[in-house]
């Protein structure tokens, strides 16, 4: 049989040599001594991790999960990892398999690929390319693009059996098969993978405790203990802040309200005593990030069904099971009415506008006996994507491809916490002045079962927070789970359950060949067209747009390659050649919600008003592939590319909503010159009234790039055979970046800002009319780099030796508001790139034996995770750290015992190398930068047969 080859970066035959992507194979996976595809890509000196494992507990980060009540729940994080190349952000990655687009992550409307759905036993190589291919595949290729090819068209059977060891307690074992038979005119292959893997444990990385005030100048608001984090018996905070002249600050008087421990009964007045810092708990959970199980399959075929016609065929399916500890900072937080058995304190005792006392109760005792659980959030995601195609063979050279795709990636979860959905209102006519409320029931948020099970749950709480019997009141007061008290089983429950989905379907008809042979070599086409359907489903998209969302896209591409010079050339400084060109097409069409008739909420039955956002793009992209000698190839590639607007930004079921605006400051126009002021309170604050207006923005243009990069090969022959030099410079500039006002006043002053008239329309006098609170299309970035590879090949009698480094210099990596304003960069800051990494390695082989040995230079750079951008400064540079670099050093090797039987051996961060302090949320570590599984020791066996 034929062997299909599958580029990155073209729809030509056999590829384009313009393009140099980097090949990762089966063996140098190996080589790595990785075990999950997450680990694979944080190999990549280009790559940023910002999406995986602990690093999705960051409310900073990507993610933002829990940073809102809009942002994604943990639910939806848990388990996911994307790749981010240059650091321009995951959904400008592109990741395919065999060359096709899959569905995103679960309901996640960025649209990147969550890896761990991705088996690394199943992939034959990886290609990756970073110079931009929008007009060869569309969208999202702005950053790059990563192709698995999966393993296919063997014949035999491997079995492998893997255990990895971590000394953080991140422990994976893993076992898989590949399988595979060929006949005269097909074949088919198939991998079975499952692996389960450990959470961490947290005191093992070194996370022992909240306290980062010593880290943060002694700030105590960094001292992240807190009286909401509970205690048994539970806390009452009544911390008192008064203004202190002489300083201009505000004084703290840190203290709670308890009773000693051991308490009995139900306390008094007299029973209470104030306790102060000391009495905060830090609380760190044993166990981090998720506990995972995972089970995949992949199959490849092919069958020749005449002279001509091929159909071949290729699928993927994962179940990943995930569950994580939530990390629970706050007790159980519980109000207590005015009345209530175990409640000493009269209506309004301590805040002006709460009758009751909330209490912060930690139930160490229950949990400790298994009364009551952790808190903790599962999930199951399934993944699958299917590839079908028909193959029309004309002549040797002439193809008709007929591909359809369709994948799906869905995830079910909930999370189980401990709370109260009890608050209270003024009610006279109650015995005890207050009535029990819950917003979401009072504005008919639930129907079906989750009323009734959100109804009678309500209940019981509220009977435990307002009863004045002491067997059903819940006792805060107690020192052990046997205390008195109704039982606090009625304040743990399935807090939220969730589905997520995300869909894609592809059809494309595509024509490839050679048109004619020029003296150098044939010229060579694609040229097709595709149709395709893809969407999400989730809560917080759903929050915004009323709905599950998707877009049709429409693209029409062609390609060439054509060869000026080659074969037997004796033109000067022209050994070879070929020039590439390129250009694709695509039409977007999207509808959802822009309001609703009348402006009655879709809560009260308001009848949804839809709108549409449609627009084309054209991709161009040239390049050529020169070899002046024998020695030295030289390659440039200039290529344009976009990303579709986001759903939450064109649409909003709730549709147009107007407020008033305070406008002060108005550099343009002084309302105190024509006597217009609505408000005035001397010195420098005055100003007048503007309407705010919050709506969506359909009119939406997709964001645009332009990439440009360039390639020097060193191959040299004689003395210097076996020496590699690859020198690639890239560079990517991005505009039509989407903005509102709050991200514009991160990088200029409030008062140019101002002037943007998209934001702040104005009269013919200059006064603002109105403060639109949307996103249009306005700031820019812009990336650089430059990285050296160079390798060496040494052959002796006792043995082969290959050094090779890996130096990647990232020049530039900043956006600015508009295209003559000052950039403000990331560059070797927490969030952005590095500003170098080095990745080195030496490789031995001798025999049947074969060693690796690796090095990892990651440099200092800034944590500016608490850093304050406004006007393109840090207002806050006390809090800005520098962080000090790290190396990190691995070994694998692999030794065939038998024809039959392999072994193979990992150790990656062998000297357990500790990660710099870095206080990121509460963690003390870059899980970004730092593979929190610590050092890990893997022993693989392989069995062919």
């Amino acid at each position: 049989m034929e062997e299909r080859i599958l580029v990155t970066g073209s729809r030509l035959q056999n590829g384009n040599i313009v393009n140099k992507p980097e090949i990762i194979t089966a063996d140098e996976i190996k080589r790595r001594g990785v075990t999950s595809v997450e680990e694979l890509i944080r190999t990549l000196p280009q790559n940023l991790a910002t999406i995986g494992g602990m690093a999705n507990l960051n409310p900073n980060g990507p993610l933002g999960v829990g940073s809102s009540s809009r942002s994604m729940s943990t639910i939806g994080a848990l388990g996911v990892s994307a790749a981010n190349l240059g650091g321009m952000g995951a959904g400008r990655t592109l990741i395919l398999i065999n060359g096709r687009r899959v569905a995103g992550a679960a309901g996640i409307e960025d649209g990147f690929v969550n890896l761990n759905g991705i088996p690394l036993s199943a992939i034959e190589r990886v290609e990756i390319t970073t110079d931009g291919a929008s007009a060869v595949y569309g969208a999202d290729a702005m950053g790059g693009v990563i192709n698995f090819v999966l393993k296919s068209g063997y014949s035999g059977s491997t079995v492998s059996v893997q255990h990895e060891d971590s000394n953080n307690g991140a422990d994976n074992s893993r076992i898989s098969l590949y399988t595979g038979q060929a006949w005269t005119s097909g074949n088919v292959s198939l991998t079975l993978d499952y692996s389960k893997r450990a959470p961490i444990i947290n005191a093992k990385t070194g996370y022992v405790t909240n306290n980062y005030a010593p880290y943060f100048n002694d700030d105590p608001s960094y001292d992240r203990r807190s009286f909401t984090a509970g205690g048994q018996p539970a806390l009452i905070d009544n911390s008192v802040s008064t203004y202190n002249p002489e300083t201009g600050m505000y004084d703290t008087l840190t203290q709670a309200y308890t009773v000693a421990p051991g308490f009995t009964g139900q306390p008094t007045m007299d029973d209470m005593i104030l306790v102060g810092r000391e009495a905060m708990r830090d609380f760190v959970p044993r166990v981090g990030g998720p506990e995972s199980e995972t089970q995949s399959a992949t199959v490849s075929f092919e069958q020749r069904l005449t002279e001509h016609l091929v159909f071949t065929g290729n699928g993927m399916f994962t179940r990943s099971e995930s569950s994580q500890n939530d990390i629970q900072w706050s007790g159980l937080s519980v109000t207590l009415a005015p009345g209530q058995a175990y409640n000493p304190f009269p209506a309004y005792a301590l805040s002006s506008w709460s009758p009751g006392v909330t209490a912060y109760y930690h139930p160490e005792d229950e949990i400790a006996t298994g009364e009551l659980p952790l808190g903790y959030t599962q999930n199951r995601n399934d993944s699958w994507n299917l590839n079908l195609g028909l193959t029309y063979e004309i002549s040797d050279d002439t193809k008709v491809d007929f591909i359809y795709t369709t994948s799906r990636s869905k995830t079910t979860g909930s999370s189980f916490k401990s709370g109260s959905e009890v608050s209270f209102n003024s009610d006279p006519t109650s015995p005890n002045g207050v009535a029990c409320y819950n917003f979401f029931l009072s504005q008919g948020r639930y129907s079906g079962d989750e009323l009734a099970f959100r109804q009678d749950l309500f209940d019981r709480q509220c009977l435990a927070l307002t009863s004045s019997d002491p067997t059903v009141a819940f006792n805060p007061w107690k020192s052990s789970a046997d205390g008195t008290g109704g039982s606090i089983s009625d304040f743990f429950y399935q807090d939220v359950t969730e589905e997520r989905t995300s869909k894609l379907e592809n059809f494309e008809l595509r024509l490839t060949g050679s048109v004619f042979e020029l003296p150098a070599g044939e010229i060579n086409y694609a040229i097709g067209a595709e149709y395709n359907d893809d969407g999400v489903g989730s809560n917080e998209i759903a929050y915004i747009t009323g709905e599950s969302m998707h877009r049709t896209r429409e693209g029409y591409f062609v390609e060439t390659s054509i060869p000026v010079f080659g074969k037997d050339s004796n033109v000067p400084f022209a050994k070879a050649l070929t020039l590439s060109i390129a250009a694709r097409r695509d039409e977007y069409n999207t509808e959802g919600a822009i309001g609703t008739v009348d402006n009655i909420l879709p809560d009260m039955g308001g009848e949804l008003i839809y709108g549409k956002n449609t627009f084309g793009r054209t991709t161009p992209s040239y390049g050529f592939n020169w070899q002046p000698t024998d020695e030295i190839t030289l390659r440039a590639k200039w290529t344009e590319g976009f990303k579709a607007p986001p759903y939450t930004t064109l649409f909003s079921s709730l549709g147009t909503q107007q407020y008033t605006a305070y406008i002060s400051d108005d550099p343009i126009f002084n309302c105190r010159t024509t006597e217009s002021c609505d408000f005035d309170y001397g010195d420098s604050y005055y100003g007048y009234y503007a309407l705010r207006t919050t709506a969506p923005n359909p009119d939406l243009e997709p964001q645009t790039s332009k990439q440009s990069a360039y390639t020097l090969s060193w191959y040299p022959k004689g003395v210097l055979g076996g020496l590699t030099v690859d020198i690639t410079y890239n560079n990517t500039t991005i505009d039509n970046e989407y903005a509102n006002t709050a991200d514009l006043i991160r990088l200029m002053p409030a008062s140019e800002v101002y002037t943007f008239e998209e934001f702040y329309p104005r009269d013919e006098n200059g006064r603002i009319t109105e403060v639109r609170n949307m996103t249009f299309n306005l700031t820019g970035s812009e990336y650089a780099s430059v990285m050296y590879d160079i390798g060496y090949f040494i052959r002796t009698d006792f043995g082969n030796f290959s050094p090779s480094i890996t130096y990647l210099d990232n020049l530039k990596s900043e956006s600015k508001a508009f295209f003559n304003s000052e950039p403000v960069s990331q560059l070797g800051t927490l969030g952005g790139i590095d500003e170098y990494k080095i990745n080195a390695s030496l490789r031995y082989s001798y025999g049947d034996l074969n060693a690796t040995l690796w090095a990892y230079y990651t440099p200092g750079y800034i944590n500016d995770n608490e850093g304050l951008l406004t006007a393109g400064n840090i207002v806050n540079p006390d809090y800005v750290k520098t962080v000090s670099s790290m190396t990190t050093i691995d070994l694998t090797a692999s030794y065939q015992v038998t024809p039959e039987l392999r072994v193979n051996f990992a150790g990656r961060n062998l000297f357990d190398k500790e990660p710099p302090l870095v206080v990121v949320g509460q963690l003390p570590y870059d899980s970004a930068r730092y593979n929190v599984a610590g050092r890990t020791l893997s022993l693989e066996l392989q069995y062919e047969f």
